[in-house]
């Protein structure tokens, strides 16, 4: 079943909390609406699966003000994930272009109106949908990594660079046969028929961040 992708509001004064959540509501967004960084940041740890979504976030918050939730955010990996807009007083806006720096998608000044947020909320949304379908691929290709054991990593990492089996088996030690048995099970883990589309795989993994090391040095 698809999780609907939600937008995560956080804004400590109650009556501009209600009336956005009315608001994007109206507009036929799923809204889960929070007082406090903190009260956010215990939602997104308690989710399972992992959020999925947009998060709007008020720049003066007391006692976390938006700038730190949005840290907190990034702390969890979800700034590759989860696309993060600011709502921000005209005071606010160094703070806001500087979140934007790292990482944040984008700020609406207050007072805004809806022909501002509107089509703000529904880009970071089409964007998040980009965001998801990557690091699920991410998490495929981490998890396939993961499932091979140090000595195929590192048969995996030398068969890419092009050595033979009797180099490979030399360089760890072990006999050729140790070597092919280790192949096979590359192969199989990985899903791929050749060194060809093992050189592909890593390239991928590479793409997506993986540490590729053997974990056997």
């Amino acid at each position: 079943m698809t999780t609907q992708p939600t937008i995560y509001l956080c804004d400590d004064d109650d009556g501009v909390r209600g009336a956005l959540s009315f608001l994007l509501r109206q507009h036929g967004f799923k809204v889960s609406a929070h007082a406090s960084g903190r009260e956010l940041l215990a939602a997104v740890d308690a989710a399972t699966p992992r959020v999925r979504g947009v998060f709007v976030l008020d720049m003066r918050m007391e006692p976390m003000p938006g700038q730190q939730v949005h840290e907190q955010l990034r702390s969890r990996g979800l700034e590759k994930r989860n696309p993060v807009i600011f709502l921000s007083g005209h005071g606010d806006i160094p703070a806001a272009v500087s979140a934007m720096a790292k990482g944040a998608l984008n700020f609406v000044e207050k007072p805004y109106t809806d022909d501002t947020l509107v089509p703000l909320i529904r880009h970071a949304l089409q964007l998040e949908e980009v965001w998801h379908r990557r690091a699920q691929r991410g998490d495929f290709l981490r998890s396939m990594w993961d499932s091979l054991a140090p000595q195929q990593r590192r048969v995996a990492l030398l068969k890419a660079s092009g050595k033979p089996n009797k180099v490979i088996a030399s360089q760890m030690n072990i006999v050729e046969r140790t070597v092919e048995e280790h192949w096979v099970k590359v192969r199989e883990k990985l899903g791929i028929d050749s060194v060809a589309q093992l050189a592909t795989t890593l390239s991928d993994m590479r793409a997506n961040d993986i540490d590729l090391s053997s974990g056997d040095e």
